[in-house]
Order: structure tokens, then C-alpha cells, then sequence
């Protein structure tokens, strides 16, 4: 059987590659199974394990395929998984699924309002046509499917991405460190790392460190050295592109983990700049790192206020809290450890069984 695996976007690695790449490293496992990945950039397996993925470069080529091209590239196909964030182009092949981040629907400026009307007018009409050729709908959060739902007329399955348990024990003391974790870029759902610089100038805790780490790419660069003069003075380190083995450590070994995708972020108005569900937060919990989030989108279904962790929406609430559980190491811990019974849930595991389950058996389904 063949089965292709679509990414259309390009620029920095993120989470919808370890997404899309965890399920064509599951496939790779399916005997006698023919696996291509489409997409217009090349595989690179490097920066795919920098966000947890590893597959083997043998297991698998490369044909690169534009979004316009799909349709025709799908042909002979028994599975096509493709991943988007807007009305999915056509399939053409056998059986099809379609991972839907997030459908970006709104524009930035205020002079793209009339554009974005007519997109999404143009988006409804030719969505039955192209949505007729995909078996299902697959998405992160609850907070996705609802907007898929309003945005695109169609109705996903939720499927939370995967995340991999620690090899070793968790570690009862931590650091005094603060982590944050998200990919450096601008727009859209940013991960706003200036709030979390701006909040820890305000903390002044004295022996604490913030550091933050994420992906990036070319682009991102300007954005980085702003970063780092807002942090001048500041016991802030940055991890940009690092290695797994080096954030799984910072995981394992932080005692809190800020996070302020959604900041400020109206969702009735800009639904697409929060976050659609916050892997590195489960990574976090799961490692034993306690969550502050804002919460909106994924993290406020992902975080319990008081239970598995806090929820913020102010810089001065987020330094308030964070010295609340600096001050009480008992209640931390009990955080700590729900968190992590929480974070279990979306155990890598899990997500394999679903996938073979629910996806790849359509590609030896009639």
C-alpha cells in the first residue's frame, strides 16, 4: 500500500511536523507499507528531532509537491494525510484525512477586511467539493474543533498531539529556573516571549533564572536580538534550535513553566493568534514543571486553575502567583505531581494506537 504524508508550510519546524512525522514514523512500521512525504521543502530529519521526531530516512521519499499540486500528486495513493489551516485542496487519492491546525481565516490589517470576507465566502464554496474528497477531519483541541466548525462547515475529530513520556524518574528538587518554551517567529500565535521578559524583570526574584527556548528560522532573527536587549541585565538565557536532549533536560530539571501564547488575544476577534492546544506546556507538566498559562485556547482545557496548575492574564498576576509558589514548596509540589498525572493523558502511546486505529487502517480498507 502507499501512503503519502502532506505538509504544505514552510519556514521553522513546529509542532504540526511532529504531528504529521509521528504518524509517518508509525506507518513506517506497517509491512509492506510505501511511504512518500509531500511537501515543498525537503525532509529535515534534524530539525524534526529537535521537536521529538525520529524516522527513518529509509523509510520514506521525497517528492516535492506545492499546495496547488496536491491533487494531481495524490493519484495512486491509498492514504493521503495532509495537514492545513484553511479548506483543504482536493484528493485525489483512495482514502484521505486531513489534520486541520486551525483555519487562519483573518487578516492583520484593517484594509484585508473586505479580502477576508470574500476568502472566506470562497472558502465555503468550493469547501464541499474538496471536503467531499477526504474520509475525516482530525484537530488538537476542543477549542479548534469549534472554530473548524464555524469557520469551515465541517465537523473534526479531536486527536491531542503526542507527547513522550521521561526516560527517567522525575526529579523531586528543581532548580531555580523558569522556563518558557515556544517557536521564535512574529504574527499569528505568537508565543509572546517579550511578556515573559517583561514579567520577570517585575519578579526580581533573587537566585531565579528564565530561560527560553524554541525553534526559529532566518526570518526570525531581528526578533531574537529584540529579545535580547529587552533582556540585558537579566539573569535570561536563550536556547534557540537546540538540541532535544538539552530541552529535556531544561523540562526535567525547571521548577515552573511560563507561558503567554494568547496574551491580550480577544478570542471573538482573533481566534487564530491563541494557541490551538500547547504541546510544550504538556511536555512541561509531564516533566514535572508547573504551568502558568493564559487561559485561552488549548491551554486553558489543557491547565486546571489550583489543580494541575495557574492560570494568568495580566503580567502582575503572573509575577504575583509565581512568588506565591516560590514562597509555598508544599503546594507547588501537589501542583506538580497533578500535573503530571494530567499530562499522562496524551502519552505518545496513546496517540500511535489511535493513529493506527483510526487512519492508517483506511489505507488497506476497500
Amino acid at each position: 500500500m502507499r501512503i503519502g504524508f502532506h505538509n504544505p508550510f514552510e519556514g521553522a519546524v513546529g509542532g504540526g511536523d511532529r504531528y504529521l512525522f509521528t504518524m509517518l514514523d508509525e506507518a513506517a512500521h506497517l509491512d509492506g507499507a510505501d511511504l512518500v512525504v509531500l511537501s515543498p521543502r525537503p525532509p529535515d530529519p534534524e530539525a524534526w528531532e529537535r521537536v521529538g521526531v525520529s524516522v527513518d530516512p529509509e523509510a520514506y521519499v521525497w517528492a516535492e509537491t506545492r499546495p496547488s499540486e496536491l491533487t494531481e500528486r495524490s493519484r495512486g495513493l491509498d492514504l493521503l494525510v495532509t495537514l492545513d489551516a484553511d479548506v483543504p485542496t482536493a484528493s485525489a487519492a483512495r482514502h484521505s484525512v486531513c489534520v486541520i491546525q486551525f483555519p487562519f481565516r483573518a487578516r492583520e490589517r484593517p484594509d484585508e477586511r473586505m479580502l477576508a470576507a470574500a476568502l472566506r465566502t470562497a472558502g465555503r464554496q468550493r469547501a464541499p467539493a474538496a471536503l467531499a474528497s477526504y474520509d475525516g477531519f482530525l484537530c488538537y483541541s476542543d477549542f479548534s474543533r469549534r472554530w473548524i466548525a464555524r469557520r469551515l462547515g465541517v465537523e473534526a475529530d479531536i486527536l491531542p498531539p503526542p507527547v513522550d513520556p521521561p526516560e527517567q524518574p522525575l526529579r523531586a528538587q528543581r532548580d531555580r529556573r523558569i522556563l518558557g518554551v515556544g517557536r521564535f517567529f512574529r504574527g499569528a500565535h505568537e508565543k509572546r516571549h517579550d511578556v515573559l521578559i517583561e514579567a520577570f524583570r517585575a519578579l526580581d526574584a533573587d537566585g531565579w533564572e528564565l530561560h527560553l527556548a524554541g525553534t526559529a528560522d532566518a526570518s526570525a532573527a531581528p526578533w531574537i536580538e529584540r529579545l535580547r536587549e529587552m533582556a540585558a541585565g537579566l539573569a535570561v538565557e536563550f536556547h534557540v534550535d537546540a538540541p532535544r536532549v538539552e530541552l529535556l533536560d531544561l523540562y526535567a530539571t525547571s521548577a515552573l513553566f511560563w507561558h503567554a501564547a494568547g496574551f491580550e488575544v480577544r478570542e471573538d476577534r482573533h481566534p487564530e493568534r491563541l494557541e490551538h492546544f500547547g504541546i510544550v506546556t504538556v511536555e512541561a507538566m509531564m516533566h514535572g514543571a508547573v504551568p502558568l498559562v493564559v487561559p485561552a485556547g488549548g491551554p486553558a482545557e489543557i491547565v486546571d486553575d489550583g489543580q494541575t496548575g495557574r492560570h494568568w492574564r495580566t503580567v502582575d498576576e503572573l509575577v504575583a502567583i509565581t512568588r506565591e509558589l516560590i514562597a509555598d514548596p508544599t503546594g507547588t509540589a501537589a501542583l506538580r505531581d497533578a500535573a503530571v498525572a494530567e499530562a499522562r493523558r496524551y502519552d505518545t502511546a496513546r496517540f500511535r494506537a489511535t493513529v493506527r486505529e483510526r487512519v492508517l487502517s483506511l489505507a488497506g480498507s476497500p
